[in-house]
């Protein structure tokens, strides 16, 4: 490009740091403030709006672009000062298209002055805007071309060394912002695709379990034998069970484990023989391995302890001292074996827990962490 007298049109690349130490105090002022208010943005397009009234009045501005790279192409994303017409013919830019997109290929800087007095087609659109002064800056984070953000004056032809400083380093913070806003919206899908996958597996297991359960009946109430029958139905409950416990399984918010409470309140509603209450349950979780288990020995505890539907209750107390945690199964019938049983012993096996029982109660304690001792 010609060189071009301070009055003529140029485009000038801007070199050399964003920020200049000794910026005006009313500058630094506004960098605060805009920075504070970046910090706290929830939407891209409105956070460049609000930006822009923070300092239009300040830097007497008239026009903003804010660009959004996508693929190989500029989409323009949010703007003020223009009209219908102004914003749908610069709606897109190719990379090396006008300043914005010359800014975005090269990843420079630019400052643009004179522009009407300029018959350089890169200026076209900013010329037809109406525009005398133009900067803008590429947004990049990490490496990473984010897109573009211009501001434009039409009352003088230049912008100050000062106010270039100051619009270059707020466009340094929009792009900070974008980055964030972007990480948090790449979680938040992460996470509902996490949840749909869950849900469908969750669905596809309750449904496996439900056949086996059917299954199960059928065979039960066409067997002759009657403890033939019993047998199979003790195993059609216990497919229930493990059915049960998948849900609060699938619905934990770590899937390394579950919490216990949720696990019994899940095994109490599905139970046929008897009504039980969940009480004093402090936040304590199991390993997610364990929880079908866990499910499976109370669901025994319960069977055998209430067999003609009396009430029963569970109680959960943490011991931090031992940083162990007390499951009480109360209301129960002593007379059979609670927990001498080969089931019985395997799931506390697998639990590494120990129990005991006495007048009326079992006790089940489990190594695992409460929470909320």
């Amino acid at each position: 490009m010609e060189e071009h007298a301070p009055s003529q049109h140029a485009i000038i690349p801007v070199e050399g740091p964003s920020v200049d130490p000794d910026l005006p105090r009313l500058h630094l002022k506004i960098m605060a403030e805009a920075a504070e208010r970046l910090l706290a943005a929830d939407d891209s397009a409105r956070m460049v709006d609000e930006l822009f009234a923070l300092i239009r009045s300040e830097l007497r501005l008239d026009v903003f672009f804010n660009y959004r790279l996508e693929q190989d192409r500029l989409v323009l994303e949010a703007h003020a000062g223009l009209t219908e017409e102004q914003a749908a013919a610069g709606a897109e830019l190719a990379l090396g298209q006008a300043v914005c997109g010359c800014a975005a290929r090269e990843r420079r800087r630019y400052h643009v002055t004179g522009v009407q007095a300029s018959d350089d087609p890169l200026v076209a659109f900013v010329k037809q805007v109406g525009l005398d002064a133009y900067a803008c800056t590429p947004l990049v984070y990490g490496g990473e071309l984010i897109g573009t953000l211009g501001f434009g004056r039409r009352w003088a032809d230049r912008f100050s060394d000062d106010e270039i400083s100051l619009l270059h380093t707020l466009c340094h913070y929009v792009a900070l912002a974008k980055h964030r806003l972007q990480l948090e919206q790449d979680l938040r899908a992460g996470i509902e695709q996490r949840e749909r996958l869950l849900n469908e597996l969750n669905h596809r297991v309750r449904n496996a379990l439900q056949l086996a359960v059917s299954m199960v009946r059928l065979e039960a109430a066409s067997e002759a034998d009657r403890a033939c029958a019993a047998a199979l139905a003790r195993v059609g409950d216990r497919i229930e069970v493990i059915a049960a416990a998948h849900r609060p399984i699938y619905a934990a918010d770590d899937l390394r484990t579950v919490e216990v409470a949720e696990l019994l309140r899940a095994v109490s509603t599905g139970l046929k023989t008897s009504t039980v209450r969940v009480i004093g349950a402090p936040r304590t979780t199991l390993p997610i391995e364990q929880g079908v288990a866990f499910a499976l020995l109370i669901h025994t505890i319960l069977t055998l302890g209430c067999p003609s539907g009396e009430p029963a209750s569970i109680e959960i107390v943490g011991d931090a001292s031992t940083a162990t945690v007390d499951v009480i199964v109360k209301g129960l019938n002593m007379q059979a074996d609670l927990l001498g049983g080969r089931f019985q012993r395997a799931f506390l096996r697998q639990l590494s827990a120990s129990a005991a029982s006495d007048a009326g109660a079992v006790t089940i304690t489990l190594p695992v962490r409460s929470d909320e001792r």
